[in-house]
């Protein structure tokens, strides 16, 4: 940790591009009693903030920077359960659980963190009805992200985990672009696809064929539905293209086309 600072509702809020989920339809006195019960921090990449068996003790918003949440064996095995940016909340669930967390948390990229005490949000949430909401709707997001990504692992092979990992990021960046960009480095995304980094460049191998190119972080499609034929219902809902019935692979169109 570098820095401990008193939180002003201007300075960590007003550069967020819209109100992030757990805080939409507050109202102000409720976004200034979360205020008063929270403090910003900044930490380094690489700092562990919760270690896995730790008893959860905040609630951390992510101001700026990326985290990961990640599970150990006895062996020191990694396994990256989520990977969280700008806007993102972690820790909401382990909070609720009881007893010692399940789940570590590091700082994957330099971030600064609102942390919210874990006692006020467990009193909040029984006083504000739209904070309840707001963090009921968080914990089932997640809930749907571990679906896929047990399902991805189960029956998908390398190169659609990481094509369809590649597709929503191109639809969360807006996917009337032809560049977007990678949050994490591409040995923390294997790790959370369930692949070796051997397995994940050889995927890759395969995705640029497809007209993908792949420079460090930067992805460039070299036509505009390169990576659709990854896409599934739940992709195509959150497309901007799934409106354009000329998409080849939308599955929202396939049973007109036929």
């Amino acid at each position: 940790m570098i820095e401990n600072s008193t939180i002003a509702w201007p300075r960590t809020f007003s550069e967020l591009s819209g109100k992030p989920q757990l805080f939409t339809g507050l109202s102000e006195e409720a976004l200034q009693k979360i205020l008063k019960n929270s403090t910003l921090q900044s930490y380094k990449a690489g700092q562990l903030l919760v270690q896995q068996g730790d008893e959860p003790s905040h609630v951390y918003f992510i101001v700026e920077g990326h985290i990961r949440t990640l599970r150990t064996n006895k062996d020191g095995d990694e396994a990256t359960i989520r990977m969280l940016g700008k806007g993102d909340v972690c820790m909401e669930a382990a909070l609720f659980m009881g007893g010692p967390s399940p789940i570590a948390v590091q700082v994957a990229e330099d971030a600064q963190l609102m942390l919210i005490s874990g006692n006020f949000i467990k009193k909040f949430v029984l006083q504000d009805h739209q904070f309840a909401t707001n963090l009921l709707k968080i914990v089932t997001h997640y809930y749907k992200t571990a679906i896929h990504q047990i399902d991805s692992m189960a029956i998908k092979t390398p190169v659609q985990r990481v094509g369809y990992y590649f597709l929503q990021k191109h639809i969360e960046q807006g996917a009337d672009n032809m560049e977007f960009e990678l949050p994490f480095k591409k040995s923390t995304i294997a790790n959370h696809l369930g692949m070796t980094p051997e397995t994940f460049s050889r995927a890759l191998g395969e995705i640029k064929k497809m007209g993908v190119e792949v420079k460090g972080e930067k992805i460039r499609l070299k036509e505009a539905y390169a990576l659709c034929h990854f896409c599934d219902l739940e992709a195509a809902h959150e497309c901007m293209l799934s409106t354009k019935e000329d998409c080849p692979h939308c599955p929202l169109h396939s049973e007109s086309r036929h």
